[in-house]
């Protein structure tokens, strides 16, 4: 029979047993592990959510008061779709008798160029969002934008009104004029659903802005079509129309772009 000293040396010899987590670790181990806090329990800190353009308040009250003039004026579509074909295309000398347009006509061509100003303003800043920051408000932004367009709009009209009437006869300047003004209202219907849809989707900016780039240049070379229809009188006039190009429809819009780069390039 065993006594307590035999018990004992055997007890003293046996392996000693414990739980996994209460194991002692290697040194290998111990290189291994993060004592402490582990950094992902702190959670990430938090961000300010991004504005859409389309939740400002300030940008939602300037398109909706465009389409507000535009509703007002809009009981006048009629006689203005009527005229809008002829002034896009047509230069037949015997509509000279209906030239006169009426005070709704004027208004209803004033709302459509205010919303190809705002639909261009929108795809700018639109265009502008993709490459920076900006450190103007996405109101402040989009009004200057489209106040840009407005102005360069208006040069452009008397810039044509200029070289019409001094290169032309009237009838033909004012076609010329009109031919202007209704590739701006064409342009102005076409772009407010892309300028729309990036206001409130402006992870669409990839596609709207070279959506916008294309129909510009479609509503340009309608117009030059018709200037050239207008101008065109032998194989001579088309070093005029060729200065008249570079003058007006390239040099202009390459300064602009030059001017876009620039103000980016004082972007922080």
């Amino acid at each position: 029979m065993p006594t307590s000293n035999d018990s004992i040396k055997v007890d003293r010899w046996q392996p000693q047993v414990c739980h996994e987590s209460d194991a002692p670790s290697s040194a290998a181990e111990k290189l291994t592990m993060t004592l402490g806090k582990v950094p992902y329990t702190y959670g990430m800190p938090p961000k300010e959510r991004t504005l859409l353009p389309g939740y400002d308040s300030g940008v939602l009250c300037f398109v909706i008061g465009i389409f507000l003039l535009l509703a007002y004026n809009s009981r006048h579509y009629s006689t203005f779709l009527k005229h809008f074909t002829s002034d896009l295309f047509s230069i037949r000398r015997r509509e000279e008798t209906f030239s006169v347009r009426t005070f709704s006509e004027t208004g209803m061509q004033i709302s459509i160029v205010l919303l190809a100003s705002i639909g261009e303003g929108i795809i700018i800043n639109a265009a502008i969002g993709m490459a920076i920051t900006s450190i103007l408000t996405t109101f402040t932004q989009i009004v200057l934008l489209s106040s840009l367009a407005l102005l360069y709009y208006l040069w452009e009209l008397a810039a044509y009104r200029t070289v019409g009437y001094v290169f032309t006869d009237r009838f033909t300047a004012r076609q010329w004029i009109k031919g202007f003004n209704a590739s701006q209202a064409l342009l102005g219907v076409a772009l407010i659903i892309p300028a729309l849809f990036v206001l409130f989707n402006p992870d669409a900016a990839g596609i709207v802005v070279p959506m916008g780039i294309l129909l510009y240049i479609i509503s340009r070379l309608i117009f030059i079509y018709k200037g050239f229809r207008l101008f065109y009188d032998n194989f001579g006039s088309l070093l005029y129309f060729i200065l008249y190009l570079c003058s007006l429809e390239i040099i202009p819009i390459v300064i602009l772009y030059r001017l876009v780069l620039f103000s980016i390039s004082l972007q922080p």
